[in-house]
């Protein structure tokens, strides 16, 4: 594993400083992808974190990313991997695709981009060295599924990454109100209804082992709610509220909750805001070689 540019502060810090800038240019005319151009803003540190264990190299590396979305994660493999590095980012929705080329064009990163399913990719058998994906299996009602379609297109020896979610690796404190764990069991209920849920990344471990993978590990990524700097940032709590107004229509329109609780979760939230309370979650990445036959 080559870590010259990881261990290299001042060129991560000028990366970031980079994708920020290119981010903010094209987010504004993003229509219903701005708060995902922003969270790729605001999650940037920990990507950056999590990248050693996926094992990279420079040189002629072969990545895909599954449901790549904007770009957060393949733009960072491709600053980090070089130019040689062959990044295939693969999403259904062609909104992303095109706005991910804009950042790729904008940064100097070179990554095909390919419209496809998660369940069927368009890509050959056993022809990427690394696959990943981060936080997609929420969303599917099959993961089981859409991992075999990505230990397909892995070469033997080469590994598999899924990168999601647990909303039970929560806490904080104080603790928080009851009205708002109120609003966050009505959007668990929600996305299980839809996908594989919020509480995938417990799953990972079972999904990679029953999928023939082997040395496994699975990680534990934390993050604090204190935003790039020591403590409170206005931008990243103005973002973390757009997440939740984001499920206000869909929450209420599926009678999970009433607009009444809904608004005094709201009003919660930018209490604990305000008083700057603790709150910690960890994210889960299963990591797996596919076998050689």
């Amino acid at each position: 594993m080559d870590f010259d540019m990881m261990l290299d502060a001042a060129a991560t810090q000028k990366w970031m400083g980079r994708l920020r800038e290119a981010t903010s240019a094209i987010s504004p005319n993003s229509g219903a992808l701005d708060w995902l151009l922003r969270q790729t803003i605001h999650t940037h540190m920990h990507r950056i974190a999590v990248l050693p264990a996926f094992g990279l190299t420079r040189g002629t590396i072969r990545v895909l990313d599954v449901g790549a979305g904007t770009g957060a994660l393949c733009l960072d493999i491709a600053w980090l991997c070089g130019p040689e590095a062959r990044i295939i980012a693969v999403d259904r929705d062609a909104q992303s695709i095109a706005l991910l080329q804009d950042l790729a064009a904008r940064l100097g990163c070179t990554i095909e981009s390919r419209l496809g399913e998660a369940y069927r990719l368009p890509v050959a058998s056993a022809s990427q060295d690394l696959t990943v994906c981060r936080f997609l299996f929420q969303h599917l009602d099959q993961p089981a599924a859409a991992l075999a379609e990505m230990i397909r297109v892995t070469a033997p020896g080469g590994r598999v990454a899924v990168m999601d979610v647990d909303d039970g690796a929560w806490l904080s404190y104080p603790g928080e109100a009851p009205v708002l764990e109120q609003l966050n069991e009505a959007i668990r209920l929600w996305q299980a209804s839809i996908g594989a849920g919020r509480q995938i990344g417990r799953r990972l471990y079972h999904l990679f082992r029953s999928a023939g993978l082997t040395e496994l590990q699975v990680l534990s990524v934390p993050r604090v709610r204190l935003g790039t700097y020591y403590g409170r940032n206005h931008e990243l709590e103005a973002h973390h509220k757009a997440y939740y107004l984001n499920y206000r229509d869909a929450l209420i329109g599926a009678g999970l909750i009433t607009a009444a609780a809904f608004d005094a979760a709201i009003a919660a939230l930018e209490r604990s805001m305000n008083d700057d309370d603790f709150g910690f979650s960890s994210d889960f990445i299963a990591i797996g070689r596919v076998p050689y036959a």
